[in-house]
């Protein structure tokens, strides 16, 4: 669709559809071949064509012409002008008419939360078959209450697993930043000591040096 960086953040937040209905919008460039990032309102196909309906300007190349004289001028007559001298009529196009646009209702298909996420959750928040019984009486939620809490659940199923994807990962970049601190300071800690060390050293050697000269005078 694109060829470089250039041409996507032209069109940043313009808007995209595929063949199939599915309308989305292009964020921001992805790479350096023209490749870039959108949202889509659901899911796309493999086989979904994207299209953006964009205009592109083009310079149109400047020309004059001079005129000298304004008495010998003839000016070129618009087309009303004409239609009105000949008493033509304004021709009526069909396909020039505006049309009602008309949007099928869009069926999203549903939020499934994988088995192996399931198999991870508590007892409360797994999908269970319940027999009551017939006697029994309950509390029945018509399709549309069924349909909101099983996606209300569904949600905080796939926020608390981002949750704790989240705190393994700060979990872990702590642990990996305290390694790294502690190298550090275990290296300068060395780096101290031996100039220590090295000073010493040279102080001691100067006192030697300073006691051997005054036994000698």
């Amino acid at each position: 669709m694109f060829n470089s960086p250039l041409e996507v953040a032209k069109f940043e937040g313009a808007s995209v559809k595929t063949v199939s209905g599915i309308r989305g919008q292009v964020k921001k460039a992805a790479g350096s071949a023209g490749m870039f990032r959108a949202t889509f309102e659901d899911k796309i196909k493999i086989s979904d064509i994207v299209f953006l309906r964009a205009l592109h300007t083009i310079p149109i190349k400047k020309f004059y012409n001079p005129i000298t004289s304004l008495l010998s001028v003839t000016y070129m007559r618009s087309i009303a002008e004409i239609r009105r001298s000949k008493n033509m009529a304004v021709p009526n196009k069909q396909d020039s008419h505006y049309k009602p646009i008309a949007r099928v209702a869009k069926h999203f298909n549903p939020l499934v939360v994988p088995k192996s996420l399931q198999a991870e959750l508590p007892f409360k928040s797994k999908p269970k078959i319940i027999k009551t019984d017939s006697t029994s009486r309950a509390v029945v939620m018509d399709e549309h209450d069924k349909k909101v809490s099983d996606l209300i659940g569904k949600i905080n199923l796939l926020y608390k697993d981002k949750s704790k994807k989240k705190r393994e990962k700060d979990t872990k970049q702590r642990s990996e930043y305290k390694l790294k601190r502690q190298a550090e300071e275990a290296e300068a800690d060395s780096r101290r000591k031996k100039k220590r060390k090295t000073f010493f050293r040279k102080e001691g050697q100067h006192q030697r040096g300073g006691k051997s000269g005054g036994s000698k005078d």
